[in-house]
């Protein structure tokens, strides 16, 4: 299983990657928002790319196919998305055309009005990620695209610690709490006392 692949840049197309490690050139397929990220970067860089391996089926040919990302939270996120029924890796592959926060947020809220919006995203399939993953994201909202984030890790303060424990005292779950203060967190909220970030969130 390929998990990791670090090479020197050598093509970026809308949705692909070529790497040149040691004497093999990687064909890495890419979301993109990385193609476009990556568009910056010069010709013969040395990049890291964290990796998703499957065989795609058709007809009675398999052909193995190399997905890469520019973090582990990406990689775990798409993971997350392709559990979702008849919604196949290339699909949420080109999905992902929006910051990862966002997209994890639209899930566990159900705003199926920006997940319809999504290449390759219909009605059917909003409604699918929604029921599959509801409830399932708390990590991924206010993780920042560029570095992976653990939900506890996201919490940076005591402040918001307490308001967590606080939260739960009310009647929320651990989960529910923690969500809703990174949710709070992400959208440039910057309260420094854990009453008010209790009262910021019961307002939300």
């Amino acid at each position: 299983m390929i998990r990791r692949l670090r090479g020197q840049l050598v093509e970026v197309g809308a949705e692909h990657v070529l790497l040149q490690a040691d004497h093999v050139c990687y064909e890495v397929l890419v979301a993109p928002a990385t193609a476009e990220r990556l568009t910056e970067r010069p010709l013969g860089a040395d990049i890291e790319l964290h990796t998703y391996y499957y065989l795609y089926e058709e007809q009675a040919r398999s052909t193995p196919v190399l997905m890469g990302f520019e973090t582990n939270a990406q990689r775990d996120f798409f993971e997350q998305l392709i559990q979702a029924p008849r919604f196949g890796p290339r699909s949420a592959l080109r999905s992902m055309t929006i910051p990862l926060t966002t997209y994890a947020k639209a899930i566990e809220i159900g705003d199926t009005k920006t997940l319809k919006s999504l290449p390759g995203v219909g009605a059917s399939t909003a409604k699918a990620l929604v029921a599959q993953l509801q409830g399932k994201l708390g990590q991924f909202i206010g993780a920042e695209e560029l570095a992976p984030v653990a939900a506890g890790e996201a919490v940076e303060s005591d402040a918001e610690a307490q308001a967590i424990k606080i939260l739960q005292q009310l009647g929320a779950t651990e989960q529910e709490a923690i969500q809703a203060v990174l949710a709070l967190h992400a959208s440039g909220a910057e309260l420094t006392e854990p009453e008010a970030i209790v009262k910021a969130v019961l307002k939300r």
